[in-house]
């Protein structure tokens, strides 16, 4: 117990001084007098991430999928929230820095069947959610379907029935941002001050609590 406490712990500090290190990716993103930069927002969501991370590992590959891409989407959550952007580069880092260790744990045959269900959620979820920007692109931007694989690659590596969870979830959190902007008279019942990624992430965070 006290090994996967400071397993834990070693990943968090390590996963929050990486996404310090991305702080000028981040800079050339959001502008210079922003509070999310100015407090550094990104190292503390990371050092979650990392600690999260080690805890749904199973495997050192698994760890290293799950930190890695906790700091990314760390990144993508608070450019995000500043400025409503979720830059494809990130966002392929992301993809990347998940998909290729847990790649590595498939090709050692021990995760073959959950790696080809991590692709094919990615790919569903990113088609579904294609078409609900066509359908209503004031909602949805290009960035949000781009992510929608992230959330599907992380999701489908665990269960179709998290992938399900996790995407009605971050639907819900998002409706409730949206009628508490409405409540506080930040915007109206057509505003789109509510960016989708945060709660797109946070939803599959609560569907893997549940599940774990």
């Amino acid at each position: 117990m006290m090994d996967h406490w400071l397993i834990s712990l070693v990943t968090g500090a390590i996963s929050g001084l990486s996404a310090g290190f991305f702080t000028g990716s981040v800079r050339r993103v959001i502008p210079e007098g922003s509070w999310w930069l100015r407090a550094r927002a990104h190292v503390p969501l990371a050092a979650a991430a990392g600690v999260g991370a080690a805890v749904l590992a199973r495997s050192p590959a698994e760890l290293i999928a799950f930190a890695t891409a906790g700091v990314g989407c760390a990144l993508l959550m608070v450019v995000d929230i500043a400025v409503h952007r979720l830059p494809d580069r990130m966002v392929a880092g992301t993809a990347v820095a998940l998909l290729v260790p847990l790649g590595v744990v498939a090709a050692t045959g021990s995760g073959g069947d959950a790696f080809a269900r991590s692709l094919l959620a990615a790919v569903v979820l990113m088609a579904g959610y294609f078409l609900l920007a066509l359908i209503s692109p004031a909602g949805l931007g290009l960035g949000d379907v781009k992510f929608a694989a992230v959330i599907g690659a992380l999701l489908g590596w665990f269960g179709w029935s998290e992938v399900a969870v996790g995407t009605v979830l971050g639907f819900l959190l998002n409706g409730v941002a949206a009628l508490m902007v409405v409540l506080l008279r930040r915007g109206d019942r057509t505003s789109s001050e509510v960016p989708f990624g945060p709660s797109m992430l946070a939803g599959a965070v609560l569907a893997l609590v549940i599940s774990f």
